[in-house]
């Protein structure tokens, strides 16, 4: 196995000086670059082409998971190492295919594990990529989707969600009963679900089809959606969305 090269990524310098000064213990692992942004970890993926990107999930510019799934879109992407202070989480990690998800403060014996568990993937697919086992979101439809409530990570059935809603730059997904955040964004959930009969109706909003109750004529040839069972509630249809709002339902 040859030289293995290595991003990292971290909003903290002393948190990047400190994995550097773990990573540079192994004479096998060069870590070819470094940098604190999402949008320039991704360019500087494409530029380096490194092995593996050790990754922060709290970003400044934007979220470590956003990262992550836009370098996986990356032909030949790298492993991916999430390395944050949040266990909470894991479960998106993995779900993104990531071969391992380190805390803060990083351990030196935790880094030899995942030093080791990148090794072994390598040698079982005898590459020295990860070619990613993940389908892209277009070329699959889930039927759950993992949110989060308090502390916890969810599964919620997607036939559940009445709508998606962008606040303050939250993604909050509404249910009957509850109501949840989100990692993702509008853009890739509105693409997650494009299959699904969910339905962008506004820069905020994404609607389930199967809860509008009512469509009510409003303002400038808009209109305003009523959901289901949430008579206090009602979702904006704008300009922008109109064209093909009106055609899907065929109004």
């Amino acid at each position: 196995m040859g030289m293995l090269k290595v991003l990292v990524v971290d909003d903290e310098k002393y948190v990047r000086n400190e994995l550097k000064y773990f990573l540079d213990k192994y004479d096998y692992i060069k870590v070819c670059g470094e940098c604190d942004e999402g949008e320039e970890a991704i360019k500087l993926v494409k530029l380096l082409k490194p092995d593996i990107v050790f990754l922060d999930i709290h970003l400044q510019d934007m979220s470590g998971m956003v990262v992550a799934r836009k370098i996986l879109e990356i032909d030949k992407p790298p492993h991916i190492v999430f390395a944050t202070a949040y266990e909470k989480y894991a479960i998106q990690g993995f779900e993104l295919d990531a071969v391992d998800y380190i805390l803060k403060p990083f351990l030196e014996e935790r880094i030899k594990v995942t030093i080791d568990r990148i090794r072994e993937r390598l040698k079982s697919q005898n590459v020295g990529i990860n070619n990613n086992r993940i389908l892209k979101h277009e070329e699959i439809s889930l039927d759950k989707l993992c949110v989060i409530k308090g502390d916890k990570l969810i599964l919620v059935d997607v036939r559940e969600i009445q709508y998606i809603q962008s606040i303050n730059n939250d993604i909050v997904v509404h249910t009957g009963k509850n109501f949840y955040n989100c990692n993702y964004s509008l853009k890739e959930l509105e693409d997650k679900l494009r299959r699904m009969k969910f339905l962008r109706t506004h820069k905020s909003y994404i609607v389930n089809i199967d809860y509008i109750d009512e469509i009510i004529p409003w303002f400038n040839y808009t209109y305003k959606i009523k959901i289901r069972g949430l008579e206090d509630r009602e979702v904006p249809v704008s300009r922008n969305y109109m064209k093909k709002f009106k055609r899907i339902l065929g109004i």
